[in-house]
């Protein structure tokens, strides 16, 4: 399976509409970020917003000399911290809202 696959997303917002692709909502709706693996080894993380304003979700592909992606890092982005997922093992890391990972 293609690393970038691994996971699939969604985000609910507070009128219970769900939402699994494309950027066309409010922001200030968004009350859970979700990411499902399609692998049953890798763990399900759900991010769930009380207290914390949504920002923006990306996703980052890192490949190394030879062009071969490597990792797939997806980030969630609150007001006041950001959220790391790595495709390759379901390990997380929550940084500060500023910080940028870089591998």
């Amino acid at each position: 399976m293609d690393i970038k696959n691994m996971y699939s997303w969604e985000i609910e917002l507070s009128d219970d509409i769900v939402i699994t692709e494309g950027n066309n909502f409010d922001f200030n709706k968004v009350i859970r970020v979700s990411y499902i693996p399609k692998l049953i080894i890798l763990p399900r993380h759900d991010i769930i917003l009380v207290n914390f304003k949504f920002k923006k979700r990306f996703a980052r592909a890192f490949m190394n000399f030879k062009s071969i992606v490597y990792e797939y890092l997806h980030c969630v982005v609150t007001d006041k911290f950001r959220f790391y997922l790595f495709s390759s093992s379901g390990k997380t890391l929550v940084t500060d809202a500023n910080y940028e990972l870089y591998l």
